[in-house]
């Protein structure tokens, strides 16, 4: 092997731990800002944009990652509902997972 040719493998080794690093900068990042967020008490899901929707079971809103920007309160309500199973209910709603779209949620208001 050249020394030419090791010097090239080098350099992509190099180039890939890099991005492996960054990618896991950013992903602690994220994690810290959800351990930052589960530690307030009283999350305001409402502050998610929520569209009005009809099903043959009434009126109910949905959101999604798209709609959210991938925010930080989007990423919390999406822990929320893993940790839940994908049904969660709290302050006044039940949440659930949407069956066709892994990144929305549907909440209806309880009675």
């Amino acid at each position: 092997m050249s020394s030419d040719k090791a010097l090239e493998i080098l350099v992509d080794l190099a180039d890939a731990l890099e991005a492996v690093a960054l990618k896991v900068k950013h992903e602690v990042a994220q994690l810290q800002g959800l351990e930052k967020l589960k530690s307030e008490e009283n999350l305001d899901f409402s502050k998610l944009s929520w569209e009005e929707k009809k099903s043959e079971k009434g009126p109910f809103q949905q959101t999604s990652e798209k709609t959210n920007g991938n925010s930080v309160l989007w990423q919390q309500l999406k822990a929320k509902m893993k940790e839940h199973g994908g049904f969660w209910q709290n302050t006044g709603f039940k949440y659930w997972n949407d069956m066709r779209q892994e990144t929305v949620v549907d909440r209806r208001k309880t009675a």
